[in-house]
Protein backbone atom coordinates (compact mmCIF):
# COMPACT_ATOMS: atom_id res chain seq x y z
CA UNK A 1 0.00 0.00 0.00
CA UNK A 2 1.32 3.32 -0.24
CA UNK A 3 2.38 5.11 2.84
CA UNK A 4 3.03 8.95 1.16
CA UNK A 5 -0.29 9.31 0.03
CA UNK A 6 -3.08 11.22 2.57
CA UNK A 7 -5.90 9.07 3.40
CA UNK A 8 -9.13 9.48 2.27
CA UNK A 9 -12.29 10.94 4.98
CA UNK A 10 -12.76 6.78 5.93
CA UNK A 11 -16.32 8.38 6.62
CA UNK A 12 -16.86 9.75 3.18
CA UNK A 13 -15.33 6.10 1.30
CA UNK A 14 -17.61 3.76 3.86
CA UNK A 15 -20.81 5.84 2.22
CA UNK A 16 -19.56 5.51 -1.00
CA UNK A 17 -19.50 1.65 -0.45
CA UNK A 18 -22.63 1.05 1.82
CA UNK A 19 -24.66 2.85 -0.19
CA UNK A 20 -25.09 0.59 -2.74
CA UNK A 21 -29.03 0.64 -3.72
CA UNK A 22 -31.18 -1.54 -5.63
CA UNK A 23 -30.27 1.22 -8.69
CA UNK A 24 -26.53 0.08 -8.24
CA UNK A 25 -26.67 -3.36 -7.56
CA UNK A 26 -26.41 -6.08 -10.01
CA UNK A 27 -29.41 -8.44 -9.34
CA UNK A 28 -28.02 -11.86 -9.70
CA UNK A 29 -24.44 -10.99 -7.82
CA UNK A 30 -25.84 -9.01 -5.38
CA UNK A 31 -22.54 -7.00 -5.26
CA UNK A 32 -22.34 -3.15 -7.99
CA UNK A 33 -22.91 -3.10 -11.31
CA UNK A 34 -21.62 -1.55 -14.05
CA UNK A 35 -23.50 1.66 -13.41
CA UNK A 36 -21.73 2.35 -9.84
CA UNK A 37 -18.42 0.99 -10.70
CA UNK A 38 -18.61 4.29 -13.30
CA UNK A 39 -19.76 6.50 -10.92
CA UNK A 40 -16.99 5.20 -7.66
CA UNK A 41 -14.05 5.07 -10.68
CA UNK A 42 -14.57 8.43 -12.06
CA UNK A 43 -14.46 9.40 -7.98
CA UNK A 44 -11.57 7.45 -7.28
CA UNK A 45 -9.90 8.90 -10.15
CA UNK A 46 -10.30 12.79 -9.35
CA UNK A 47 -9.50 11.40 -5.57
CA UNK A 48 -6.26 10.02 -6.50
CA UNK A 49 -5.31 12.71 -8.92
CA UNK A 50 -5.61 15.35 -5.78
CA UNK A 51 -3.82 13.04 -3.28
CA UNK A 52 -1.30 11.98 -5.52
CA UNK A 53 -2.41 8.38 -4.58
CA UNK A 54 -1.40 5.18 -6.41
CA UNK A 55 -5.37 3.17 -8.15
CA UNK A 56 -5.06 -0.27 -9.51
CA UNK A 57 -7.97 -1.56 -11.35
CA UNK A 58 -8.49 -5.52 -11.40
CA UNK A 59 -10.44 -7.23 -14.63
CA UNK A 60 -11.21 -10.48 -13.47
CA UNK A 61 -12.78 -13.06 -16.16
CA UNK A 62 -13.95 -16.71 -15.60
CA UNK A 63 -12.65 -18.79 -17.78
CA UNK A 64 -14.13 -20.85 -20.29
CA UNK A 65 -17.57 -19.85 -18.39
CA UNK A 66 -19.66 -20.39 -21.87
CA UNK A 67 -18.31 -24.20 -21.42
CA UNK A 68 -19.55 -24.28 -17.72
CA UNK A 69 -22.78 -22.87 -19.26
CA UNK A 70 -23.21 -24.97 -21.77
CA UNK A 71 -22.31 -27.88 -19.94
CA UNK A 72 -23.95 -27.61 -16.52
CA UNK A 73 -26.64 -24.75 -17.42
CA UNK A 74 -28.00 -21.43 -16.85
CA UNK A 75 -28.73 -22.62 -12.54
CA UNK A 76 -25.00 -23.60 -12.32
CA UNK A 77 -23.24 -20.85 -14.45
CA UNK A 78 -25.44 -18.54 -11.91
CA UNK A 79 -24.68 -20.31 -8.96
CA UNK A 80 -20.85 -19.86 -9.82
CA UNK A 81 -21.28 -16.35 -10.41
CA UNK A 82 -23.08 -15.64 -6.83
CA UNK A 83 -19.75 -17.72 -5.47
CA UNK A 84 -17.15 -15.33 -7.43
CA UNK A 85 -18.77 -12.50 -6.24
CA UNK A 86 -19.44 -13.15 -2.70
CA UNK A 87 -15.66 -14.06 -2.93
CA UNK A 88 -15.04 -10.79 -4.28
CA UNK A 89 -16.96 -8.92 -1.99
CA UNK A 90 -15.59 -10.90 1.33
CA UNK A 91 -11.78 -10.12 -0.03
CA UNK A 92 -12.37 -6.48 -0.55
CA UNK A 93 -12.84 -5.06 2.88
CA UNK A 94 -11.26 -1.66 2.48
CA UNK A 95 -12.97 1.43 2.20
CA UNK A 96 -12.32 2.60 -0.49
CA UNK A 97 -13.06 -0.57 -3.08
CA UNK A 98 -15.25 -1.94 -4.68
CA UNK A 99 -16.19 -5.09 -6.43
CA UNK A 100 -18.54 -5.08 -9.19
CA UNK A 101 -20.05 -7.10 -11.79
CA UNK A 102 -18.78 -5.99 -15.69
CA UNK A 103 -20.97 -7.47 -17.83
CA UNK A 104 -21.63 -11.60 -18.59
CA UNK A 105 -18.55 -13.50 -16.88
CA UNK A 106 -16.37 -10.16 -15.78
CA UNK A 107 -15.94 -8.46 -12.83
CA UNK A 108 -13.85 -5.03 -11.73
CA UNK A 109 -12.57 -4.38 -9.12
CA UNK A 110 -11.22 -0.75 -7.62
CA UNK A 111 -8.45 -0.60 -5.37
CA UNK A 112 -7.84 2.40 -3.78
CA UNK A 113 -4.41 4.12 -3.05
CA UNK A 114 -3.08 0.53 -3.70
CA UNK A 115 0.82 -0.04 -5.65
CA UNK A 116 1.57 -2.56 -7.90
CA UNK A 117 2.47 -4.79 -5.40
CA UNK A 118 -0.47 -5.00 -3.17
CA UNK A 119 -2.53 -5.12 -6.02
CA UNK A 120 -1.10 -8.47 -7.27
CA UNK A 121 -1.39 -9.91 -4.14
CA UNK A 122 -4.68 -9.04 -4.05
CA UNK A 123 -5.11 -10.69 -7.63
CA UNK A 124 -3.41 -13.55 -6.29
CA UNK A 125 -5.52 -14.48 -3.19
CA UNK A 126 -8.65 -14.03 -5.19
CA UNK A 127 -6.95 -16.12 -7.87
CA UNK A 128 -6.29 -18.82 -5.67
CA UNK A 129 -9.81 -18.51 -3.24
CA UNK A 130 -11.53 -19.36 -6.69
CA UNK A 131 -9.85 -22.08 -6.70
CA UNK A 132 -10.68 -23.16 -3.38
CA UNK A 133 -14.23 -23.50 -4.32
CA UNK A 134 -13.25 -25.67 -6.32
CA UNK A 135 -16.25 -25.30 -8.24
CA UNK A 136 -16.59 -28.31 -11.40
CA UNK A 137 -16.31 -27.24 -14.73
CA UNK A 138 -15.11 -30.35 -16.77
CA UNK A 139 -15.34 -28.46 -20.08
CA UNK A 140 -12.20 -26.08 -19.37
CA UNK A 141 -9.16 -26.28 -21.11
CA UNK A 142 -7.35 -25.34 -18.11
CA UNK A 143 -8.53 -27.38 -14.76
CA UNK A 144 -11.42 -29.15 -14.15
CA UNK A 145 -12.73 -26.69 -12.07
CA UNK A 146 -14.11 -23.06 -12.39
CA UNK A 147 -10.46 -20.87 -12.50
CA UNK A 148 -10.16 -16.81 -13.25
CA UNK A 149 -7.95 -15.02 -15.39
CA UNK A 150 -7.01 -11.20 -13.71
CA UNK A 151 -5.17 -8.91 -15.70
CA UNK A 152 -4.60 -5.94 -13.13
CA UNK A 153 -3.16 -1.89 -13.92
CA UNK A 154 -1.77 0.27 -11.41
CA UNK A 155 -1.09 4.36 -12.11
CA UNK A 156 -0.17 7.25 -10.51
CA UNK A 157 -2.60 9.69 -12.09
CA UNK A 158 -1.89 12.47 -13.41
CA UNK A 159 -3.73 15.51 -15.61
CA UNK A 160 -2.77 13.23 -18.39
CA UNK A 161 -4.98 9.97 -17.42
CA UNK A 162 -8.59 9.16 -18.21
CA UNK A 163 -11.29 6.90 -17.08
CA UNK A 164 -10.90 5.46 -20.49
CA UNK A 165 -6.99 4.98 -20.27
CA UNK A 166 -6.71 2.80 -17.43
CA UNK A 167 -9.70 0.89 -18.40
CA UNK A 168 -8.29 -0.06 -21.47
CA UNK A 169 -4.76 -1.58 -20.22
CA UNK A 170 -7.01 -3.01 -17.54
CA UNK A 171 -8.78 -4.83 -20.40
CA UNK A 172 -5.29 -5.41 -22.24
CA UNK A 173 -3.60 -7.16 -18.86
CA UNK A 174 -6.53 -9.60 -18.88
CA UNK A 175 -6.09 -10.57 -22.73
CA UNK A 176 -2.31 -11.10 -22.19
CA UNK A 177 -3.40 -13.09 -19.16
CA UNK A 178 -6.21 -15.20 -21.01
CA UNK A 179 -3.08 -15.73 -23.55
CA UNK A 180 -0.35 -16.12 -21.61
CA UNK A 181 -3.20 -19.56 -21.08
CA UNK A 182 -5.43 -18.37 -18.63
CA UNK A 183 -5.79 -18.98 -14.57
CA UNK A 184 -3.14 -16.69 -13.88
CA UNK A 185 -2.61 -13.08 -13.40
CA UNK A 186 -1.12 -9.84 -15.56
CA UNK A 187 -0.02 -6.78 -13.92
CA UNK A 188 0.59 -3.72 -16.35
CA UNK A 189 2.17 -0.40 -14.66
CA UNK A 190 1.40 2.77 -15.97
Amino acid sequence: MNKFCDPYSEDDMKKDVSEINSNDRDTLTQIANRRKFDAMFTEAINKSKITVCYLSILMIDIDYFKNLNDTYGQLSSDNCLRQVASLLRDTLKRSGDLAARWNDEKFACILSDTDAVGAAKIAEEVRTKVLELAIPNTASAVAEIVTVSIGTVTSILTDETSYDTLLKKAEQALSMANEMGRNRIFISVS
